[in-house]
């Protein structure tokens, strides 16, 4: 395949994925950014890849656990309760800033209707901090109406450069099935 071909397929890959984030960003309530303790810059590529792996791992364990905070085992019982969780890992690209470490912008929506912004923040700051590569630094703020789609368009703005589309991590986005099925 040559440049051409490859531009063309990677545009086609973003046009596709920045739909697919639109219709699922359109009932997100939440935007939230979890630091990890991996630092990124001068590292090769198999730490890098190392790096990534841990984090993926954590992740997963952090969005069960998150789950079960928000639902208790209520998302296993009935799908519809299960939490929107739109994830995309960041900060593999530093080739400028020694202080950057790894980091996940999360969308997050379908929640249930006690669920404060400091009761989340409490509890993700907990679940996070007590994975292998989480930190206390987390950021959570509410989306307004009509910003959900900016804050997408900014978790996945990698994959419109260098990182090949691949900042998505897929292996941890999660939605209802009431909601996928009106995508």
């Amino acid at each position: 395949m040559n440049n051409e071909q490859q531009n063309t397929h990677k545009k086609a890959y973003v046009a596709a994925q920045t739909d697919y984030l639109d219709k699922l960003a359109q009932h997100c309530d939440f935007a939230l950014t979890l630091q990890t303790n991996l630092p990124t810059y001068g590292i090769s590529a198999a730490t890098m890849e190392k790096r990534l792996d841990a984090t993926r791992n954590c992740l997963h364990k952090f969005r069960m656990r998150f789950n079960r905070l928000l639902t208790g085992n209520g998302h296993r019982r009935n799908n519809d309760y299960l939490p929107i969780f739109i994830a995309a890992i960041e900060g593999t690209q530093n080739t400028y800033d020694k202080n950057r470490t790894l980091h996940i912008h999360i969308a997050l929506g379908n929640l249930p209707s006690a669920a404060t912004q400091e009761i989340l923040e409490d509890g993700i700051r907990q679940i996070w901090a007590a994975t292998d590569v989480g930190t206390t630094d987390i950021k959570l703020d509410r989306l307004t109406k009509g910003t959900e789609q900016r804050w997408n368009n900014y978790i996945g703005k990698e994959a419109h450069y260098k990182n090949n589309s691949e900042v998505i991590d897929y292996s941890n986005t999660q939605a209802p099935n009431k909601i996928l099925a009106t995508i």
